[in-house]
């Protein structure tokens, strides 16, 4: 072991630092495999020795590490250690990796925190106000008379079976047709993302995600030592001869995507999309996760299809977020498993957290069995679709003519393309000092991000806010 502790003399770890620990470690480690002083392959000290050497708590060693695997520099194996992964993510050489630590948008409110006026234009969770608190109450004092103690003990791992009989009767009414045997309940979209990465893939697998993407799948993927090909999207959904010629090229094991209102572009799949989409997957043999995160915010007379409805070899695996458009704290979702996958996505929920909160789960099979989930969506998308089109009249009344976006079928934000003369950074920074935090997109890119992007969001914002927000931003950014 001494051998190993060799390489890493040369850390320096200061305690005087605002910087943590473990960020420091983490950075130094980062570097020395950037810079090829360790290989792919190399083991790392363990955790103890290396933390004896640096004299530092073993947990900053730990953490350290799992920011590491995080973002793909190296990948654990059970029983055995954690090694340096392989950085080339795949045979284009001219492609290099530029790793992405998601913003911490909550320093930007920290540094306002004081200030009067904040406008958020970065959050996309549900407004807190809109939230029928009496309508929650009632329905949770009744599941407590109905069910009393049983309400908080264990659900099975898969999740409350009269939940699952009533997503299944949802489902059906978006052509979706799947019994409640395949039916998992999952705390959030992000659980069963990283649920799905640990049940299919292995260090070294292809994962093929649209660029850009959500930064969570990203970090997901990598934590699994995946290998991430990026597709190009156009208004019409993926980029279909950049996928084609990737999939003749490399042959991934899952394809990642979001068909509709995709996060961050607001971009949706047309039909003849998803069904060349199916025609690949199946042609090529691989897996598709869809991400289907803010379709009930749709504001389309017709509510979109998912993807999973073209589906005729089940070969979809398809999560639904609850929570982004229920109550976000509650952290609810679930997904369909495909047959063959459904023992070892359930095998895998049971070590994530054994299962999702019994409450939880009773209160919303209580929501879609009396009607009231659907009112709570008629209600917010309501208000949100006069928010969504007023926004859309700012935007064409402030925003000068180069400032490129996609009139989205719904969500709660706008994607906007800089010009040359326009870089993301200056504008985040010039909106800051005016009191409007603005969403950076460079962590939705998996490399060599532009720094011509931004996202709008006007989820927690009143209309003058966003009017205020759009005019802040049209001064920053006008010729």
């Amino acid at each position: 072991m001494k051998d190993k502790l060799i390489e890493f003399v040369s850390i320096q770890l200061d305690k005087d630092l605002k910087e943590p620990l473990y960020v420091q470690l983490y950075e130094q480690i980062k570097l020395m495999i950037k810079q090829h002083l360790l290989s792919p392959g190399y083991k790392l000290p363990a955790v103890r020795s290396l933390a004896q050497n640096l004299q530092v708590n073993p947990s900053t060693v730990v953490n350290a590490y799992k920011e590491l695997e995080k973002n793909g520099f190296i990948f654990s194996k059970r029983g055995s250690g954690s090694y340096v992964a392989e950085q080339v993510i795949n045979t284009i050489d001219e492609l290099e990796e530029n790793n992405h630590i998601p913003i911490d948008l909550t320093d930007d409110l920290k540094i306002l925190q004081g200030q009067k006026n904040v406008i958020n234009m970065s959050t996309i969770s549900l407004n807190p106000d809109m939230i029928s608190i009496e309508s929650f109450k009632q329905v949770v004092n009744k599941i407590l008379e109905r069910d009393k103690g049983y309400a908080f003990t264990y659900q099975d791992s898969q999740g409350y079976l009269p939940l699952r009989q009533s997503i299944t009767q949802e489902l059906a009414k978006k052509r979706i047709n799947t019994t409640p045997e395949y039916i998992q309940i999952i705390s959030g979209a992000q659980q069963g993302i990283d649920i799905v990465a640990r049940a299919i893939l292995k260090h070294g697998d292809i994962v093929f995600v649209e660029n850009p993407t959500y930064p969570g799948a990203i970090a997901a993927f990598r934590s699994c030592g995946a290998k991430i090909i990026d597709i190009k999207l156009t208004k019409e959904g993926i980029d279909l001869v950049d996928l084609e010629n990737k999939l003749r090229k490399f042959r991934p094991k899952l394809i990642y995507v979001m068909p509709n209102i995709q996060n961050p572009t607001g971009i949706s799949y047309t039909k003849a999309n998803c069904r060349r989409l199916m025609g690949l997957a199946r042609f090529y043999n691989a897996y598709i996760l869809e991400d289907d995160y803010i379709s009930g915010l749709c504001y389309q007379e017709k509510s979109p299809i998912p993807l999973k409805a073209y589906d005729t070899d089940d070969r979809v695996i398809y999560i639904r977020s609850l929570s982004k458009i229920f109550m976000p704290g509650l952290r609810l979702a679930y997904l369909i498993m495909p047959q063959v996958l459904a023992q070892t996505l359930l095998n895998v929920k049971h070590i994530s957290d054994i299962a999702t909160s019994g409450l939880t789960q009773r209160v919303f099979d209580y929501y879609l069995r009396e009607g009231l989930w659907q009112e709570h969506l008629n209600s917010i998308r309501s208000v949100y679709k006069t928010q969504f089109e007023f926004a859309l009249r700012m935007a064409k009344k402030y925003l000068p003519k180069d400032i490129d976006y996609l009139k989205p079928q719904g969500g709660l934000s706008l994607w906007l393309n800089l010009p040359d003369r326009l870089s993301a950074s200056e504008i985040i920074e010039k909106a800051r000092n005016e009191g409007v935090i603005i969403c950076d997109g460079a962590p939705f890119f998996v490399r060599n991000a532009p720094n011509k992007q931004i996202r709008l969001s006007f989820a927690t914002l009143s209309l003058a806010e966003i009017n205020t927000g759009i005019k802040i931003i049209h001064n920053i950014t006008k010729y």
